[in-house]
């Protein structure tokens, strides 16, 4: 999407303002609204340069060079890879863990987001915790000695389902930086992202007055709304608004109604186009399109294409590459960013599909990764300029797949849009993401494994014998299920003991190769490219921001995230400047 670079610092700086209203739960929004309603608007007829003047990153995927030029930066190495009951030590907190539900659990990273404005990490664990990792100054520290540490750790009562960023998030607005986190059995909880203390909660409770959290959190564009999904309902929040108060959109008419989408709602995407459209997913593995504006259903997605390809997959073998695996329960949607497609991941289901949404409603092509054995999320992201997908999979390998003309021919091979496959983690990706630049990529490790604890000092010879037998049963069968991915194993101390699998449970930066390069009047710019030099205000574009990175400049990839926005706003603030508008505070 084209991003105007003048316009944009205009556009962020009143939601920023809407944004702190939406933080502070003590004020409302309407004293801000009629403000920037009496603000004068002053308007360019003349559309100048400026006002279609934006900088990009551009990937550029090498097949020759080693691991396509992607570049590891930094990791939380192995911090995490322990128990946990261990990791609840390693907090304070003093409980036996022995018998917690899930105390002897491998402590893995479910999930991990880039915050808006691109200087942080939120992480989802097995522990109950979420953690805020802050991005590390590349021009000060040593990438191999510096690992990624939580600076702010903030603790669930429950297994956490769901967690998001405030959208008008900015580190340099404290009001604006805040999470929305859904724990089992526990209200909605808005939690302070400097301080990790609890701002507010807003409660969903049943006809018992029992509390129900929703399995998908979602805030609208402009963050002054809260959508909730759960069992058959969608219930919505004022952020401005904490506690009770809600507005229940049932997703079916009644309970035993054939219309509508039925099952558990567990992920909520918004159309970033502002047509006030969003995506539900279903656990029974349908998606639905919503009109927020009217709260109703529009469409009802369902793969049929792939059902009648795999009932006629009786008189004809299907080849290996085929696609000819049913859907399985939505696990994750999401709009590309000119709103014009729709991609879904679903459990048990190694596919990633693209909808066209505008037309036939049908699916377009299909994206293959390894992710058929396990009913864990894997979470893919698109780039902000939709031209790359990233993913995980099961075998620990990152997958970029390009999305270039998703209409040009329905694909039979899914191979054919692969662009880039490397080995990043030793275990289960659990989640991939683009930072917001496009010059990074953020990946999340580990699955739920278990530390059997079945011989005990005051268990007597007989017990010890079938906790013996038992521990073969659960080994042998452990070993049947266990994913080709996970087949290798350690080396085990004594011969007695169990073989024990390999655990990585990391966090993982990554740099991606490419270059910053300009856009005027949507055209790519270069020195010979045509433009209106009279304008003295073109000095300001610096050219020199357009650095060529390959395998070799990981530390200048990382260090340019911030000296390049600072650019940009620099150039936009000098710009207005010229032109008489008010001035821009940095």
């Amino acid at each position: 999407m084209d991003i105007d670079g003048t316009y944009e610092l205009e556009k962020v700086e009143g939601s920023m303002q809407d944004g702190e209203v939406a933080a502070d739960i003590g004020t409302t929004m309407s004293d801000n609204t009629q403000e920037l309603n009496n603000q004068p608007i002053q308007e360019d007829a003349s559309q100048d340069w400026q006002s279609q003047t934006f900088q990009v990153f551009e990937c550029q995927f090498a097949k020759e060079t080693t691991n396509h030029g992607i570049v590891k930066s930094f990791t939380t190495k192995n911090i995490f890879n322990s128990t946990v009951g261990e990791a609840r030590l390693d907090m304070g907190i003093k409980d036996d863990h022995h018998r917690m539900t899930n105390g002897c659990e491998n402590n893995f990273f479910k999930s991990v987001k880039w915050s808006p404005d691109g200087l942080c990490l939120l992480s989802s664990s097995n522990d109950n915790c979420l953690r805020i990792f802050a991005l590390p100054d590349a021009t000060t520290t040593n990438l191999e000695d510096t690992p990624l540490t939580a600076g702010v750790l903030i603790k669930e009562g429950e297994v956490v389902y769901d967690m998001c960023w405030y959208p008008a998030m900015n580190s340099q607005d404290p009001t604006t930086c805040c999470v929305l986190s859904s724990s089992r059995d526990h209200p909605v909880h808005l939690w302070d992202a400097f301080t990790g203390e609890l701002r507010c909660s807003y409660t969903i409770v049943d006809h018992c007055e029992v509390n129900i959290a929703p399995n998908a959190l979602c805030f609208n564009l402009d963050g002054s709304k809260i959508y909730c999904g759960s069992n058959n309902m969608i219930q919505i929040f004022d952020t401005t608004r904490p506690g009770r108060d809600s507005y229940k959109r049932p997703t079916v008419p009644t309970r035993k109604s054939r219309k509508g989408q039925k099952g558990v709602i567990s992920c909520l995407a918004f159309n970033p186009d502002h047509s006030d459209l969003y995506a539900a997913g279903s656990y029974l593995k349908t998606i639905g399109l919503y009109d927020s504006r009217a709260e109703e259903l529009l469409l009802l997605l369902r793969d049929k294409d792939n059902h009648k390809q795999q009932a006629g997959s009786h008189a004809q073998k299907p080849s290996s590459s085929s696609p000819s695996r049913p859907m399985g329960g939505v696990t994750q949607v999401q709009f590309s960013p000119d709103g014009m497609y729709l991609y879904s991941a679903s459990r048990q289901d190694p596919l990633i599909r693209c909808w066209d949404i505008r037309n036939t409603s049908k699916v377009l092509h299909r994206l293959e990764r390894p992710g058929e054995l396990t009913n864990q999320r894997i979470s893919f992201d698109i780039s902000c300029d939709g031209r790359w997908l990233c993913t995980g999979d099961m075998n620990g390998n990152i997958s970029i797949f390009d999305l270039s003309d998703p209409e040009s021919a329905q694909d039979t091979d899914p191979e054919t849009r692969l662009s880039a496959r490397i080995h990043a983690h030793d275990d289960v990706i659990s989640a991939a993401t683009f930072h917001p630049s496009g010059s990074l990529l953020a990946t999340s490790s580990g699955q739920r494994k278990y530390e059997l604890l079945l011989n005990s000092d005051d268990s007597d010879s007989s017990e010890s014998e079938d906790s013996e037998d038992i521990k073969e049963n659960i080994d042998t069968e452990m070993k049947k299920v266990e994913p080709p991915s996970q087949s290798k194993i350690s080396e085990p101390q004594d011969p007695g003991e169990p073989e024990k699998a390999t655990i990585d449970n990391s966090i993982r930066i990554w740099t991606l190769p490419g270059e910053y390069v300009w856009y005027v009047n949507g055209q790519r710019w270069n020195e010979s490219t045509s433009m209106d030099t009279t304008d003295p205000s073109l000095a300001s574009l610096n050219p020199d921001l357009s650095v060529s990175l390959d395998s070799g400049s990981a530390v200048a990839t990382v260090a340019t995230i911030t000296t390049a926005a600072a650019s940009i706003t620099t150039t936009a603030a000098a710009t207005v400047g010229d032109r008489g508008d008010s001035a821009v505070e940095e």
